[in-house]
């Protein structure tokens, strides 16, 4: 028993904890974000199109309070729905964004590989995220 606890404890990467891991990819999460964002501003994108993505990306990083979250609720309950062309628009904008997001912790994920697991979670997070919006875009 001795031996192989001096072996593996030699031979083996250390765990990381999960404080650890949980602080870095809050940490990339955030600036994968803000990558996000900051493509997003590369693009011509209608007001009302970039001020809803603009919500929604800060919602990922639970910078959103239930006030704002309310008063999105309460404003996009008033606003008309949108053409389909518009919609589509839209979608395009969002599955755009995604994919920035994903390409960046892409690249993050490569340089950090210790913390791969709670990287691959994040990426889980983001298809969720963009599956759910498409399905509902095409309700």
């Amino acid at each position: 028993m001795i031996v192989p606890t001096i072996v593996f404890h030699m031979i083996l990467d250390k765990d990381i904890p999960d404080f650890d891991q949980r602080k870095e990819v809050d940490r990339v999460r955030v600036a994968m974000i803000e990558y996000a964002m900051d493509q997003m501003k590369k693009i011509y994108l209608p007001k009302k199109i970039r001020k809803q993505l603009k919500f929604d990306l800060t919602a990922q990083m639970n910078q959103t309070s239930m006030v704002d979250f309310a008063r999105e609720i309460k404003y996009t309950i008033k606003q008309k729905e949108l053409p389909d062309d518009q919609k589509e628009f839209r979608a395009e904008v969002y599955r755009y964004a995604f994919r920035q997001e994903r390409d960046y912790l892409g690249k993050i994920a490569q340089q950090e590989r210790k913390y791969r697991r709670g990287f691959l979670a994040l990426y889980r997070q983001i298809l969720m995220s963009e599956v759910v919006f498409l399905d509902d875009e095409n309700d």
